[in-house]
């Protein structure tokens, strides 16, 4: 299953930017109301704003009605009501709004609002698949390929997301990728989803610029290892992506193209990816500091991050880790050897 699924209730799944693409799409209608009750809830005021998307819901248009269920299910300037977000959701889709058929298919999907049924779900995120929407495409694609409300059909999921990422959506060239370089998914070919995961790293999406740098870094997929494509393909994602920083830290530990490593730039990395939390990048910090490599040799400091490394990541990870817990701890008093435990049970990883 590719790292960027997600489930929500009821078991179903779906790619979590589907439906942050469904909660975030944009609307235009030029009706007074509306108008008003978008600049209130831009500013805040989501009573006002509540109060205008029903007026203009009321009367019938069509954009208001889904934006009107959106602010009901989020609880936006009136109580939650996933219910009452749904029936909106329905009003939007009935009158033709594609907005409104893909809020309402994912709300029949995963039971959002309504008892769940993925069939009927289906139904209505193709109609809006169909009319154009590239969110729709996204989800139908992904329909298809874990059979959920359809049998199973990758040919049908590869067709969807290849509208998808021909419409110009990063998300769904990156998806296709995903998809054609999978080995498992049926639908493998590497030379393919190369060229989409590039075009999805070039359009700005931060997951295929981290994947193409990890593959660059390796020479997976075919491709001949190249070190400084994947350093500035990494440094393009590291402040939005710590796995980039990660991939970063062990590129400048190891060298870029046979140059000697730089420790400086290798640490800097590694302090960064580890403070957010990657397991990998924890371990590699505890033994910087435990070598003296890129930063002042420090025990204390490697046997708090040997700690938090020894119950994160991996079971391989957490065995690294394990042992430089062990290493540092025998350099160290009992009193230095609290210290760092006091550290690393207080520590909480980056937002």
């Amino acid at each position: 299953m590719p790292p960027s699924q997600r489930y929500f209730p009821m078991g179903i799944p779906l790619r979590r930017v589907c439906l942050l693409a469904w909660l975030g799409a944009s609307t235009s209608v030029a009706y007074a109301d509306f108008d008003a009750g978008m600049i209130a809830r831009q500013r805040g005021d989501f009573p006002a704003a509540f109060r205008n998307m029903q007026k203009e819901a009321d009367a019938g248009a069509a954009d208001a009605q889904e934006m009107l269920g959106r602010m009901l299910l989020s609880g936006q300037g009136t109580p939650e009501d996933a219910a009452a977000a749904v029936q909106w959701f329905h009003k939007a889709a009935d009158n033709g709004l594609v907005d409104g058929m893909l809020s309402f298919g994912n709300a029949a999907l995963h039971g959002i609002g309504m008892r769940a049924d993925p069939g009927l779900g289906v139904q209505w995120v193709t109609r809006a698949a169909t009319a154009g929407s590239p969110p729709a495409m996204l989800v139908l694609g992904d329909c298809y390929q874990q059979g959920v409300g359809v049998p199973r059909n990758i040919v049908a999921a590869h067709d969807w997301l290849l509208k998808a990422a021909q419409s110009g959506s990063p998300e769904g060239m990156y998806q296709l990728a995903d998809l054609l370089l999978s080995p498992t998914a049926g639908a493998y070919d590497d030379v393919a989803g190369l060229k989409w995961l590039k075009t999805a790293a070039e359009a700005g999406h931060t997951a295929a610029q981290t994947r193409l740098a990890q593959t660059l870094a390796t020479g997976g997929n075919g491709t001949a290892r190249d070190d400084g494509a994947a350093v500035a393909w990494a440094q393009k994602a590291a402040f939005r992506d710590n796995h980039a920083a990660a991939l970063l830290c062990e590129l400048y530990a190891r060298g870029i193209n046979g140059q000697p490593p730089d420790a400086a730039l290798a640490f800097r990395w590694c302090s960064t990816a580890a403070d957010s939390g990657v397991p990998a990048a924890i371990v590699a910090l505890a033994r910087l500091y435990l070598d003296g490599t890129g930063t002042k040799r420090d025990a204390v400091s490697a046997l708090t991050w040997a700690s938090i490394g020894s119950t994160r990541g991996n079971p391989a990870e957490r065995q690294d880790a394990a042992k430089l817990r062990a290493t540092a701890a025998s350099l160290l008093s009992p009193a230095e050897q609290q210290i760092a435990q006091s550290r690393a049970d207080t520590w909480h990883p980056l937002p």
